[in-house]
């Protein structure tokens, strides 16, 4: 399952499509940016550039712990690795 930290921006929708065609399992954990809730310290554990969207992958092809990823081009390249 990936978590999604998203809110609906244009980099937002680029990964909730490339996670619906490639039919991922996925859940969307709001972070509203009008409010600020990406500077929060707990998103900026897994987001330290404070920017959208980011995915936190809880079954990397690995099999090991969490992998977080944040910035869509990133997310987008690795989801493409994931899906080979």
């Amino acid at each position: 399952m990936i978590d999604l930290y998203y809110w609906p921006t244009p980099n937002g929708h680029k990964i909730t499509l490339f996670l619906e065609e490639a039919g991922l399992e996925y859940q969307i954990k709001p972070i509203n940016i009008g409010k600020g809730d990406q500077f929060d310290p707990g998103f900026l554990k897994i987001g330290p550039n404070n920017r959208m969207p980011v995915i936190v992958d809880n079954a990397p092809a690995d099999g090991g712990a969490p992998v977080s990823v944040f910035e869509s081009g990133a997310i987008l390249l690795y989801l493409a690795e994931k899906t080979e």
